[in-house]
């Protein structure tokens, strides 16, 4: 596409329901997911019996351990050194479901008080990306919550990392979750452009809210200034609205010199739209370039080995480039 560095080799990249153009060669530094508030830990390369056995052992440790009650304490307990606490016959499990042959449902309680809500954690296996899947689960909902995940399980199919689907549903790595949009998503990676330079993507998307409406990035930008300018002297290159994925956003692009280290730290924020989650709260970074820290100096490491590995023309570019190709998936919802 281009001679920039930044952008070599770019291939479809599947990031919640939005695809991007990424750099075939960059890597993912940090992610996190979430589904329906479910938060989401992913397991590459695990089998079938790698998986049974790691959540048979879970539920037996579940079905082993007891609840602890609250009593309330009385003069004679206390005279004896009781906490009012008492080890009951009750096991931590309230209930294990499998919705599918390869997914498993655990619902438990390790504390006694009757208001503590439940803990939940569902396992999946597609294909041989194993997911964990936890979040709270009110007393009274467990009914209502165990039929909704069913429902979730049997949606989760396998997918590898740089195939983009063409059917609906919400991507992670490994992992397409289908079937109808939920009220609540969120995706976040941090992409490393070059790994032998500071060149980080950043992207952070999550269902948006009515009060995301009164978000403003450019309102923000005297304290955006005032926080940069511990790393060296900043120059504004750009602000403004501009569009990403089909949604109205605000940008703000700096540049920061501190001695010989040239430094880019672009910012974009979309409040998005509370009606959809094909238009989520979305908040990109673009972290160009870092400056000399003392351990650095004292390590003989140069400005120039820090420094941006673009100049002002390229990091735009790169900027542009990225932004422009992010687009709701075909068929995602």
């Amino acid at each position: 596409m281009t001679n920039n560095p930044l952008l070599a080799d770019p291939r479809p990249w599947c990031i919640g329901r939005l695809v991007m153009d990424r750099p075939a060669r960059s890597g993912i530094s940090y992610e996190r997911y979430e589904y329906w508030g479910d938060k989401i830990d992913i397991a590459k390369d695990v089998s079938l019996g790698t998986f049974q056995h790691g959540v048979d052992v879970r539920e037996s440790e579940l079905r082993a351990n007891k609840r602890i009650l609250s009593i309330p304490l009385t003069d004679e307990m206390m005279k004896k050194g009781g906490n009012g606490l008492h080890k009951s016959d009750v096991p931590w499990l309230e209930q294990a479901v499998s919705p599918t042959p390869n997914s498993r449902l655990l619902i438990f309680k390790d504390l006694g008080r009757v208001d503590y809500s439940f803990t939940a954690e569902g396992y999946v296996l597609a294909g041989s990306t194993m997911l964990t899947m936890k979040s709270r689960v009110g007393g009274s909902e467990v009914q209502k919550f165990t039929q909704l995940t069913t429902d979730v399980h049997k949606n989760i199919t396998y997918r590898d990392d740089w195939t983009v689907p063409t059917e609906r549903g919400f991507c992670i790595p490994g992992a397409l979750i289908g079937g109808p949009s939920r009220n609540s998503e969120l995706a976040e990676q941090t992409i490393v452009l070059q790994s032998d330079r500071p060149s980080a993507f950043v992207i952070k998307m999550r269902d948006a809210v009515d009060v995301d409406q009164q978000s403003s990035l450019l309102k923000t930008l005297p304290d955006l200034r005032r926080q940069l300018r511990g790393q060296g002297s900043v120059r504004i290159l750009r602000e403004g609205k501009r569009q990403v994925a089909g949604m109205e956003a605000e940008e703000v692009l700096f540049s920061i010199r501190e001695g010989g280290s040239q430094l880019y730290r672009f910012y974009l924020l979309a409040p998005g739209n509370p009606d959809s989650v094909a238009q989520p709260h979305t908040e990109i970074q673009l972290m160009l370039g870092d400056a000399l820290t003392d351990a650095d100096k004292d390590d003989g490491v140069k400005p120039e080995e820090v420094s941006s590995l673009v100049d002002e023309a390229g990091a735009i570019q790169a900027w542009d480039a990225l932004l422009n190709s992010m687009r709701l998936r075909p068929g995602a919802m």
